[in-house]
């Protein structure tokens, strides 16, 4: 009984797994072929074309599941980092790229052209991927909620040192830094690096009360 459920997570994984690679490269592709490779500076395509790549990992990890292969736990660690950055894509667009255009700001944020899959189904899928699959073949340590800020972090230096060299502007308005007093500038950073922390240890937190109940049903 056991094994059959496992096979049908892993075939439930592989799904989900390549539905996100396609909806995230989709809507990369099209972002890009639209406005051009200017678009690569954008946080929200690169988290997409990550978890992208975390799924492209992921169905290596399935396939070895189904063989019954000892698996590389690396593989979830890195689909979590790209679920989280999804799950921050998400949050920032919606409490605070969205609210200064009001309801339709919401909604082409959410529901038109490439930003459907940017912004709404690919997050989705991930956490939904994350909460439904991974929590269950992966036990995942909580410190990971805090390396997981590592790939924001990255983003974060890379686009500030570029702005403030005056080689890219924004893309983001919170990282105009010459548009804006440096506090908040430094305000900006604490906020969403806190959100992400915050999104980081959500995830892992509800993975384990996921878990304990399920063990609790079985006991």
């Amino acid at each position: 009984m056991e094994k059959e459920i496992q096979k049908n997570r892993c075939i439930r994984g592989i799904g989900i797994d390549i539905i996100i690679i396609f909806f995230g490269i989709l809507g990369s592709y099209i972002e890009i072929y639209e406005n051009g490779l200017i678009m690569l500076t954008y946080y929200t395509v690169e988290s997409n074309l990550f978890i992208s790549l975390g799924c492209m990992l992921d169905l290596i990890y399935q396939i070895r599941e189904l063989q019954g292969k000892r698996n590389y736990t690396w593989i979830k660690n890195i689909k979590y980092f790209g679920t989280c950055c999804m799950t921050i894509t998400f949050m920032v667009v919606f409490f605070i790229l969205a609210p200064s255009g009001g309801i339709p700001e919401y909604i082409r944020m959410f529901f038109e052209g490439p930003l459907k899959y940017q912004h709404t189904l690919c997050p989705i899928l991930a956490v939904m991927s994350f909460f439904m699959v991974d929590t269950y073949q992966h036990d995942l340590k909580k410190n990971m909620a805090a390396i997981s800020l590592t790939p924001t972090i990255i983003y974060a230096i890379i686009s500030t040192s570029l702005n403030i060299a005056k080689v890219m502007h924004g893309p983001y308005s919170f990282l105009y830094v010459y548009e804006q007093p440096i506090w908040m500038s430094v305000m900006y950073v604490f906020l969403i690096m806190g959100i992400a922390y915050l999104i980081g240890w959500g995830l892992w937190k509800i993975s384990r009360v996921i878990k304990e109940k399920r063990m609790e049903c079985y006991a």
